[in-house]
């Protein structure tokens, strides 16, 4: 089959119709080639995360008819990107500040095995609103929870930031004990509190660039370890998947919820 040739002329019937206040100047002209012979792989859809307080900008707009629109621009799929993928943060900072993402389990409740002292604010972030808006107003299925780190007080480090490891997988020796339930529980109430305001969330990654270690919050499980991630090497991020499935499956929720793993940083590492 002759590959079909699409030309790209740019944006001008789209900034025509663009409001004064968000202006977009002519794109130069592209031609893109498509051989439709050929196939890669599926993609299961294209989206953005709303982390580190982006859903926020959205979700406090006092202006309902800019809010709506910038949500048709990212949502809807006749004037929009028509995006089907939201992928939000799952928080571990004790607070917003510095556009960290605050965890709904701040305090360390004194043991892995003690009662968690959870305390949900139903906003998130903001990006509950910004995805129940996805999910109910636009058809967005495919919600996307990620964790760029346990709670601080569940790692080897005692700390959000700077690698450290989950207490509890192989190569650790916490004196505060094994904490891999008392995560896999913290990942499951987040999905829960989703459910509860009428968005299922569909998959749960609980780790990000875990071999990456910048100076922010993140979980690592791979050395050399460094600022602002969760570490993890693969037989530790399996040994915690076989505690997260279980988990899972007590909730009921495996039909719903797949896990996600391990987001690394680059394609060198995948």
């Amino acid at each position: 089959m002759k590959a079909p040739v699409f030309a790209v002329t740019g944006v001008l019937p789209l900034a025509a119709a663009l409001p004064s206040w968000l202006d977009l100047a002519p794109r130069q002209a592209s031609t893109i080639t498509v051989d439709l012979t050929k196939t890669y792989q599926t993609m299961d859809g294209f989206g953005c995360s709303f982390a580190f307080q982006r859903a926020n900008l959205i979700t406090n707009m006092s202006d309902k008819t800019k809010q709506r629109y910038l949500l048709d621009l990212l949502f809807n799929t006749t004037s929009g990107a028509g995006l089907s993928i939201v992928r939000n943060g799952i928080g571990s900072s004790p607070d917003s500040s510095s556009d960290h993402m605050n965890t709904f389990a701040p305090k360390s409740p004194g043991g892995p095995k003690a009662t968690p002292q959870y305390s949900w604010d139903g906003k998130d972030s903001g990006q509950l609103f910004v995805t129940q808006e996805a999910y109910k107003t636009y058809g967005v299925r495919q919600i996307y929870g990620d964790a760029w780190s346990a709670p601080g007080y569940m790692k080897t480090n005692n700390n959000e930031n700077n690698g450290g490891t989950l207490c509890g997988v192989p190569g650790t020796n916490c004196q505060s004990g094994d904490w891999r339930q008392a995560y896999a529980d913290y990942l499951v109430q987040y999905v829960k509190y989703y459910g509860e305001a009428g968005v299922p969330v569909t998959r749960i990654g609980f780790l990000n660039e875990p071999e990456f270690s910048p100076g922010y919050v993140c979980v690592s499980l791979l050395p050399p370890f460094g600022p602002h991630r969760m570490n993890s090497n693969g037989a530790q991020a399996a040994d915690f998947i076989k505690v997260f499935y279980a988990t899972l499956q007590a909730a009921n929720l495996t039909s719903q919820v797949g896990i996600g793993c391990c987001e690394s940083e680059g394609w060198a590492t995948r």
